[in-house]
Protein backbone atom coordinates (compact mmCIF):
# COMPACT_ATOMS: atom_id res chain seq x y z
CA UNK A 1 0.00 0.00 0.00
CA UNK A 2 1.27 3.46 -0.93
CA UNK A 3 0.37 6.61 0.99
CA UNK A 4 1.03 10.10 -0.37
CA UNK A 5 1.84 12.82 2.17
CA UNK A 6 3.28 16.34 1.99
CA UNK A 7 7.07 16.37 1.74
CA UNK A 8 8.99 17.73 4.71
CA UNK A 9 12.65 18.82 5.09
CA UNK A 10 13.43 15.58 6.95
CA UNK A 11 12.52 13.67 3.77
CA UNK A 12 15.39 15.30 1.84
CA UNK A 13 18.01 12.54 2.43
CA UNK A 14 15.70 9.81 1.10
CA UNK A 15 14.60 12.04 -1.78
CA UNK A 16 18.23 12.71 -2.68
CA UNK A 17 18.99 8.97 -2.68
CA UNK A 18 16.13 8.35 -5.12
CA UNK A 19 17.26 11.21 -7.35
CA UNK A 20 20.85 9.91 -7.30
CA UNK A 21 19.69 6.58 -8.75
CA UNK A 22 17.33 8.30 -11.21
CA UNK A 23 19.15 11.30 -12.67
CA UNK A 24 22.66 11.99 -13.98
CA UNK A 25 22.62 15.25 -11.99
CA UNK A 26 20.77 14.67 -8.73
CA UNK A 27 19.84 17.62 -6.59
CA UNK A 28 21.77 17.84 -3.33
CA UNK A 29 20.01 17.26 -0.02
CA UNK A 30 20.38 20.94 0.82
CA UNK A 31 18.83 21.99 -2.52
CA UNK A 32 15.93 19.61 -1.96
CA UNK A 33 15.41 20.94 1.60
CA UNK A 34 15.44 24.49 0.26
CA UNK A 35 12.88 23.60 -2.41
CA UNK A 36 10.58 21.91 0.11
CA UNK A 37 10.69 24.97 2.37
CA UNK A 38 10.21 27.47 -0.47
CA UNK A 39 6.90 29.28 -0.06
CA UNK A 40 5.85 28.70 -3.68
CA UNK A 41 6.73 24.98 -3.68
CA UNK A 42 4.42 21.99 -3.45
CA UNK A 43 6.02 18.67 -2.54
CA UNK A 44 4.54 15.21 -2.07
CA UNK A 45 6.24 11.98 -1.10
CA UNK A 46 5.10 8.38 -1.56
CA UNK A 47 5.50 6.13 1.48
CA UNK A 48 5.21 2.34 1.26
CA UNK A 49 3.72 -0.08 3.79
CA UNK A 50 7.08 -0.33 5.58
CA UNK A 51 7.16 3.46 6.08
CA UNK A 52 9.94 3.91 3.50
CA UNK A 53 9.94 6.86 1.11
CA UNK A 54 9.73 5.38 -2.40
CA UNK A 55 8.91 8.38 -4.59
CA UNK A 56 8.45 12.12 -4.68
CA UNK A 57 7.43 15.05 -6.78
CA UNK A 58 7.80 18.78 -6.37
CA UNK A 59 6.61 21.78 -8.31
CA UNK A 60 6.68 25.54 -8.08
CA UNK A 61 3.45 27.53 -8.14
CA UNK A 62 4.39 30.50 -10.33
CA UNK A 63 1.70 33.16 -10.70
CA UNK A 64 -1.08 31.04 -12.26
CA UNK A 65 0.78 27.93 -13.40
CA UNK A 66 2.74 25.05 -11.93
CA UNK A 67 6.21 24.02 -13.01
CA UNK A 68 6.99 20.40 -12.15
CA UNK A 69 10.62 20.41 -11.11
CA UNK A 70 11.33 16.74 -10.41
CA UNK A 71 9.48 13.49 -10.10
CA UNK A 72 11.27 10.29 -9.19
CA UNK A 73 10.41 6.80 -7.99
CA UNK A 74 12.82 4.35 -6.37
CA UNK A 75 13.97 1.79 -8.97
CA UNK A 76 12.62 -1.11 -6.92
CA UNK A 77 9.13 0.46 -6.92
CA UNK A 78 8.79 1.60 -10.54
CA UNK A 79 5.97 0.48 -12.84
CA UNK A 80 3.52 0.22 -9.94
CA UNK A 81 1.57 3.42 -10.59
CA UNK A 82 3.37 5.54 -7.98
CA UNK A 83 4.40 8.25 -10.45
CA UNK A 84 0.80 8.44 -11.70
CA UNK A 85 -0.45 8.81 -8.13
CA UNK A 86 1.97 11.69 -7.57
CA UNK A 87 1.05 13.40 -10.86
CA UNK A 88 -2.67 13.02 -10.16
CA UNK A 89 -2.24 14.72 -6.79
CA UNK A 90 -0.31 17.58 -8.40
CA UNK A 91 -3.09 17.97 -10.97
CA UNK A 92 -5.68 18.05 -8.19
CA UNK A 93 -3.62 20.61 -6.25
CA UNK A 94 -3.16 22.77 -9.36
CA UNK A 95 -6.89 22.78 -10.03
CA UNK A 96 -7.67 23.64 -6.40
CA UNK A 97 -5.25 26.57 -6.69
CA UNK A 98 -6.93 27.64 -9.95
CA UNK A 99 -3.78 27.29 -12.04
CA UNK A 100 -4.11 27.40 -15.82
CA UNK A 101 -1.93 24.33 -16.21
CA UNK A 102 1.24 22.43 -15.43
CA UNK A 103 4.52 22.38 -17.35
CA UNK A 104 7.74 20.38 -17.20
CA UNK A 105 10.86 19.48 -19.14
CA UNK A 106 11.86 15.90 -19.92
CA UNK A 107 14.90 14.43 -21.65
CA UNK A 108 14.12 13.78 -25.31
CA UNK A 109 15.36 10.19 -24.92
CA UNK A 110 13.24 9.42 -21.84
CA UNK A 111 10.46 7.63 -23.72
CA UNK A 112 8.99 6.05 -20.57
CA UNK A 113 8.56 9.44 -18.87
CA UNK A 114 7.15 11.03 -22.03
CA UNK A 115 4.61 8.20 -22.32
CA UNK A 116 3.66 8.67 -18.65
CA UNK A 117 3.09 12.40 -19.14
CA UNK A 118 1.10 11.80 -22.32
CA UNK A 119 -1.12 9.39 -20.36
CA UNK A 120 -1.91 12.36 -18.11
CA UNK A 121 -2.66 14.53 -21.17
CA UNK A 122 0.55 16.53 -21.23
CA UNK A 123 1.50 17.57 -24.77
CA UNK A 124 4.77 18.66 -26.32
CA UNK A 125 4.92 22.44 -26.68
CA UNK A 126 8.57 23.04 -27.56
CA UNK A 127 12.22 22.06 -27.26
CA UNK A 128 15.00 23.45 -25.07
CA UNK A 129 18.16 22.77 -27.11
CA UNK A 130 20.97 21.15 -25.11
CA UNK A 131 19.00 21.65 -21.89
CA UNK A 132 20.45 18.58 -20.17
CA UNK A 133 24.08 17.62 -19.60
CA UNK A 134 25.85 14.34 -18.88
CA UNK A 135 25.01 13.56 -21.65
CA UNK A 136 24.07 16.73 -23.50
CA UNK A 137 20.52 16.39 -24.71
CA UNK A 138 17.49 18.44 -25.66
CA UNK A 139 14.66 18.89 -23.21
CA UNK A 140 11.09 18.55 -24.40
CA UNK A 141 8.76 21.15 -22.90
CA UNK A 142 5.39 19.62 -22.10
CA UNK A 143 2.19 21.28 -20.89
CA UNK A 144 -1.13 20.18 -19.51
CA UNK A 145 -3.72 22.96 -19.64
CA UNK A 146 -6.93 22.98 -17.59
Amino acid sequence: MITIIPGMPEHAPAMHAIEAESFSHAWSEISIKYEIMEKTSVCYVAIDGENALVGHVYMRHLVNEGHIINIAVKKSHRRRGIASMLINLLIETAREREMIGLTLEVRASNRAAIALYETHEFAEEGIRKNYYTNPTEDGIIMWKYF
